[in-house]
């Protein structure tokens, strides 16, 4: 349980060989390369960038073509259901697999078909679109009964047809009432406009024109032949007509989601292909020869050494060492028991140890179990996670994440139980269990109880800081920078404890003189690295200062109590509704069940989601900010991260 032992390599190949060695070191998978292009002191010495192939457009040309026939077909596939797409899952493959059936699937054939399909669909689609607006512009009009090209068809009248804005209704009809020549007329209207036409003979034109465009008349020409309404018969015809030729085109893409799954695999074969090319971006070359540096784990060095023995033909130089644990650029790969790596996502969240700290998650795991299950607290609630996450994993074929993410919450569902136990809380007070503590008259004991959990857990990550140094031989270190905490906390408590309950007088004593000497240490060790003796002076006071932040991170911890009580309070007054409409006949008692398991399920979800966020941030601010630094590089391994199938 730690981190990975990791060894640094310095390879010299032939740049001839470079796709052969790639194509074999992504079998490997376990290879971390370090990006030499950015060293600028090796371009110094002559060492130039390697060029990515062209070959990767063409790749990336061959992806976009994968994911647009992947989505076309995913809109019409009718797959599995949620429960029945979880029992099947993805598909495992291993690297070699999924290179030989990916190199027998003619992707290309089904991609001219659904492009050409497509292409013509989208086109029936976007004339729908001009008829639909060519019907709405001419359903304004249907109350005119002669044929549209007859409607400018006269020789000595002139006709406009066009809008004019609602409020200027009564304006224009005024005006237009001293015309003599002039008809006008309102065709229809909508929530802003009027449609109308006017009809204008000889001398009077002009004034016509002045008045519309007075009134902010929008001329509108109509497109037909015959009258609105037979024109709009016959589009509503074709519309049908082009309607069922696009359905006839979804069917065809129906037909062809057939090969939804083999598309699926080539985009993920392409994936690793193209990180397989760019990777090369990374190495140096001189004008034959690629340099090629990264790190591996130090367990695989032999098969490392003879993966790439194997892809070079023994012509190559291999030099490996192990890493320097001070070194800053050495990648990150933890190892830990099924427990502790479900636990992992917490320290991947907050920020991976660096090459020189211990791996933290192992500590975190009894923590945020024991937090999580006083927060959530309650036998009920734990069995059905237990429930939920045996069935999970029993009855679904999950990736390894969703494996690790469902026995995170099954670990957690046993401090939950065991929690409500000791508080008697089942479904919140459902059903009567015995309790130890009984939360809603003993909260000062609770409260008591969570801020010593907290001191265990700040001076246990006190300890863990102390391991460090002690690890490094700073054995002084230890000593000024935990011991000294430690004699002035305990000191302070030991003391504060005999001011607020009796304790013989030697305890109290005993206690101010060892908090006495812990803050001594402190103001005297705490800045030792200031040069000088003001500075040193200064900057202890500054750090025994610190003492009042112990103060605040003790009281942190009664969320443990704070959270516990809320969710229980939630759910006892769900428990009080239900028992009301128990007792309201039938009608009531369906509606009190329908109340208690969704207000139950509601309360669970809620208090399960405020532990997670709350536990989480006792391990990150409290325990955290005692030892552990963080800011190591991640181990990308070299295989692209599958999205449809799963990669072993």
């Amino acid at each position: 349980m730690a981190i990975v032992k990791m060894s640094n390599f310095s390879l010299f190949a032939f740049d001839s060989e470079r796709e052969n060695l790639l194509h074999e070191l992504q079998k490997f998978k376990y290879v971390h390369f370090l990006d030499l292009d950015e060293d600028e002191s090796l371009k110094d010495e002559g060492l130039q960038s390697v060029e990515i192939p062209e070959t990767v457009v063409a790749i990336d040309e061959e992806i976009m073509k994968v994911k647009y026939s992947i989505d076309l077909l995913a809109k019409h596939n009718v797959g599995d259901n949620f429960v029945e797409a979880l029992k099947k899952g993805k598909e495992n493959f291993s690297f070699v697999e999924l290179e030989e059936i990916a190199s027998k699937i003619d992707y290309h054939g089904v991609y001219d078909k659904l492009k050409k399909i497509d292409t013509n669909k989208e086109a029936l689609k976007q004339e729908v679109i001009k008829l639909t607006a060519l019907k709405d512009d001419l359903s304004h009009w249907i109350k005119i009964d002669t044929p549209i090209k007859d409607l400018a068809s006269f020789e000595q009248s002139q006709m406009f047809l066009g809008t004019i804005p609602k409020k200027l209704k009564l304006k224009i009809q005024n005006e237009l009432v001293e015309t003599e020549l002039t008809h006008f007329e309102i065709i229809s209207e909508d929530k802003d406009n009027l449609y109308v036409i006017v009809l204008t003979y000889g001398f009077e034109v002009e004034k016509a024109k002045d008045i519309l465009r007075f009134n902010s008349f929008s001329a509108i020409k109509l497109t037909g032949e015959d009258t609105p309404e037979k024109e709009i018969s016959r589009i509503d015809e074709r519309i049908k007509a082009l309607e069922a030729d696009i359905s006839d085109y979804e069917n065809q893409l129906k037909d062809l989601t057939s090969n939804l799954r083999d598309l699926q695999i080539v985009y993920d074969y392409l994936m690793n292909e193209k990180l397989r090319v760019i990777s090369s971006e990374k190495f140096l070359m001189t004008e034959n020869v690629n340099i090629i540096k990264g790190y591996i784990p130090t367990e695989m060095v032999s098969e490392f050494t003879e993966t790439v023995k194997a892809a070079l033909n023994n012509v190559y130089y291999l030099e490996i060492k192990e890493a320097d644990k001070n070194d800053p650029k050495v990648p990150i790969l933890l190892e830990n028991s099924k427990l502790v790596k479900s636990f992992e996502s917490i320290t991947n969240m907050y920020s991976l140890p660096k090459y020189n700290e211990i791996d933290p998650t192992p500590f975190i795991a009894p923590f945020y179990m024991f937090f999580f299950g006083m927060m959530l607290a309650d036998a009920g609630y734990g069995i059905v996670m237990l429930i939920a996450a045996v069935a999970a994993l029993k009855l679904f074929n999950l990736s390894e994440k969703q494996k690790d993410f469902i026995k995170f919450f099954y670990y957690l569902s046993y401090p939950t139980i065991f929690w409500g136990l000791i508080y008697g809380s089942f479904f919140t007070g459902a059903i009567p269990l015995p309790a130890l503590i009984n939360p809603n008259t003993e909260y000062f004991k609770v409260l008591i109880l969570s801020v010593v959990f907290g001191i265990i857990h700040l001076y246990f990550g006190l300890g863990l800081k102390a391991y460090q140094s002690i690890r490094e031989g700073k054995y002084l270190d230890a000593l000024f920078d935990v011991g000294f905490w430690y004699m002035a906390l305990t000191g302070g408590i030991g003391f504060l404890a005999g001011s607020l309950i009796t304790l013989p007088i030697i305890i109290k004593n005993i206690s101010l003189i060892v908090m006495i000497v812990g803050m001594a240490g402190i103001v005297l060790t705490s800045a030792r690295d200031s040069k000088t003796i003001v500075g040193k002076a200064a900057g202890g006071l500054y750090n025994l200062y610190g003492i009042s932040g112990y103060v605040g991170d003790f009281v942190s911890y009664s969320r443990l109590m704070a959270l516990g009580l809320s969710g229980g309070f939630i759910g006892s007054a769900m428990n009080m509704i239900a028992g009301d409409l128990f007792n309201s006949g039938v009608v009531g008692i369906i509606i009190g069940v329908i109340i208690f398991i969704g207000g139950q399920f509601f309360n669970i979800f809620l208090s399960a989601l405020g532990a997670y966020v709350h536990s989480m941030r006792l391990i990150f601010v409290e325990f955290f900010g005692k030892f552990y630094e963080g800011g190591g590089i991640p181990f990308k391994l070299f295989r692209s991260e599958p999205k449809y199938i799963n990669l072993k």
